[in-house]
């Protein structure tokens, strides 16, 4: 006897809803990772139950997926976790995901460990900044024959098969609207935007979203000069303190990258008669705990796991040879303190 588990039996393995369940098995966001994963034990459990033997799918005879990440601590961290949270998942289907994050180094050093991972991968997905040695070392790969995706950051179309991830332009014209719309009737208002690097592709993008945004609609709103925090705490913290002792005006801050317990603490130090709006990006261990505290406001994001479970299933495409987009843009995700997924 070999079928997959039916519904009645993962509800009776599980003692959860069929919704909860159904949430589980379609990847869908806003579980609570240890459901996930009492889904997947169950599961797997069942598998090998109906099977009468142990059929774990050897990776060896499957695939293997490396990820390159060149990123800040926070968002290393929460990758990291998706991947955890993906792994029983992919693994059923004889897959295996490789992580290898880097923080503060480089571009040398990336395309080294690039290079390493490619040689006993089937296919890499690359979080990198989008420079000329980054790109020619990606083009190099696709050469040999390396099947490569640009996943959040996109590279140059050229060097790469296909892009997953939200689309960042859109992203930072969102955060234009929420903080125009916050600010309209102020008239002596700026905002303030802060940076990683505008080497990474998905800052660039974001800040002329933002920046293109509040020059359409909200046009007695001022940017200011945007300021470097290079994704790291220490760094934001001292660009942030710079900015705020600089423009009495600043009545809001977008943070298109991370560094965001260091913005924090520069606007808990430099008090003000009303606290800036503070957007930033992504939700991780840090800005959550920050947007509780009501540190910050708003939060965009993209549904981390679901961001690693596409790029699987388009790198095994581009294996097979089947048909792929080169574009997969995920859902915008706007989080309040309110909106934060919940426990299921």
């Amino acid at each position: 006897m070999n079928r997959k588990p039916t519904m009645k039996e993962l509800v009776d393995a599980t003692q959860l809803s069929r919704a909860t369940i159904d949430r589980v098995l379609n990847n869908r966001p806003g579980v609570n990772p240890k459901t996930i994963e009492t889904v997947q034990r169950a599961y797997s459990s069942l598998l090998v139950e109906a099977a009468g033997l142990v059929q774990t799918p050897s990776v060896q005879s499957g695939s293997k997926f490396s990820v390159v990440v060149q990123a800040g601590d926070e968002y290393n961290a929460s990758l990291k976790a998706a991947a955890k949270r993906i792994e029983a998942h992919i693994g059923l289907k004889g897959i295996a995901l490789d992580i290898c994050c880097c923080s503060d180094v480089n571009d040398d050093e990336v395309i080294r460990l690039l290079n390493i991972q490619a040689e006993h991968a089937d296919g890499v997905a690359i979080v990198a900044k989008n420079t000329p040695a980054i790109n020619a070392a990606v083009h190099k790969l696709k050469l040999r024959g390396k099947h490569i995706i640009a996943l959040v950051s996109d590279l140059d179309p050229d060097v790469r098969d296909a892009y997953v991830g939200i689309n960042n332009r859109a992203a930072g014209q969102a955060a234009g609207f929420i903080l125009g719309r916050h600010l309209q009737y102020c008239t002596d208002a700026s905002v303030a935007v802060i940076v990683g690097t505008l080497s990474y592709s998905c800052h660039d993008d974001r800040e002329m979203g933002f920046r293109a945004q509040i020059r359409k609609t909200f046009p007695a709103v001022s940017v200011s000069e945007v300021i470097s925090g290079n994704d790291n705490t220490q760094q934001t913290y001292d660009a942030a303190i710079q900015l705020l002792n600089t423009d009495k005006n600043i009545r809001a801050i977008y943070n298109v990258a991370g560094g965001n317990a260091g913005l924090a603490a520069a606007l808990d130090e430099f008090k003000t008669e009303v606290r800036p709006i503070l957007v930033t990006h992504e939700v991780n261990d840090v800005t959550e705990k920050l947007i509780l505290d009501e540190k910050i406001d708003y939060i965009i994001s993209q549904d981390m796991s679901q961001l690693l479970t596409e790029t699987v299933e388009k790198l095994l495409k581009i294996k097979e040879g089947s048909h792929y987009g080169t574009h997969t843009f995920l859902p915008i995700e706007i989080i309040t303190r309110f909106t934060l997924p919940t426990v299921m």
